[in-house]
């Protein structure tokens, strides 16, 4: 049975857009890069790496919220908790980040927000970017060790959270960076338009019409799965040529 169109509209800014589909992240792990599916009960979507080195996981009994968990080469464990209504893109683009580690430095995670004109809030207690609309607060929750965490962030609308963020000490800051890209991006997120805005959110939330649909949607994420799998399968080798037609073996004699 074909599938109703339902009409999409693009949410700005992205952090109010919603939790948008998940199955865009799980399928993309499953289907793309290999994951197993470790889930031990209903409700309860938990992915791991094939070296078991990084695991996902959705909680959705009662308040959805994933769960990022990962062991460092050099052993050191990290983790992070993210609320459903953080749009999944946010989330994809973390774990996307854990996939592929790096041992460039990346850019400072505040000064990505201060550059994308957030405000500094001088009377936090802890060095906190303040996004220009007064929603979301990113605060490094310690100075003592700027680029390794603990970080927090949380988006609050007329005194109602909306979502929340906590990054453990030895997040490595690549991840912490992916993240506060994905906060100063200024790119619309497409949503359903039933639903969106979020309830509360409407006064903040910048609404578009786009032709883009359901069916883009998928068609985006089969491509995601299918670049993901080419990446991740071993190249064949290539075929020997025949011999030529007048090739004689050598034979050794034997005395």
């Amino acid at each position: 049975m074909p599938r109703p169109t339902v009409p999409y509209v693009l949410a700005a800014p992205g952090y109010l857009a919603g939790g948008g589909d998940w199955e865009h992240l799980t399928e993309w792990l499953l289907g793309g890069h290999g994951w197993r599916d470790v889930s031990t009960i209903d409700q309860h979507t938990a992915l791991a790496s094939p070296d078991d080195r990084l695991h996902v996981t959705l909680d959705r009994r009662g308040a959805w919220t994933w769960s990022l968990r990962a062991t460092a080469p050099a052993g050191r464990q990290w983790a992070a908790t993210l609320d459903a209504h953080l749009p999944v893109e946010y989330v994809t683009v973390l774990v996307d980040t854990m996939l592929r580690p790096t041992s460039r430095q990346p850019p400072d995670a505040l000064d990505q927000l201060h550059a994308a004109g957030w405000n500094t809030d001088a009377a936090a207690p802890a060095p906190t970017a303040v996004s220009p609309d007064g929603l979301v607060r990113f605060t490094q929750k310690t100075a003592l060790s700027p680029t390794r965490g603990p970080w927090h962030c949380a988006c609050m609308v007329d005194g109602r959270l909306w979502w929340a963020v906590d990054f453990s000490t030895h997040t490595p800051p690549s991840v912490i960076a992916a993240f506060t890209r994905s906060l100063a991006s200024d790119t619309p997120l497409p949503r359903m338009a039933i639903g969106t805005p979020l309830y509360g959110c409407g006064p903040y939330t910048r609404l578009a019409r786009t032709d883009f649909g359901y069916a883009d949607e998928q068609a985006l994420l089969e491509t995601r799965i299918a670049d993901a799998r080419s990446q991740r399968l071993p190249e064949m080798p290539a075929t020997a040529p025949p011999p030529p037609a007048n090739h004689t073996r050598t034979r050794t004699r034997t005395r």
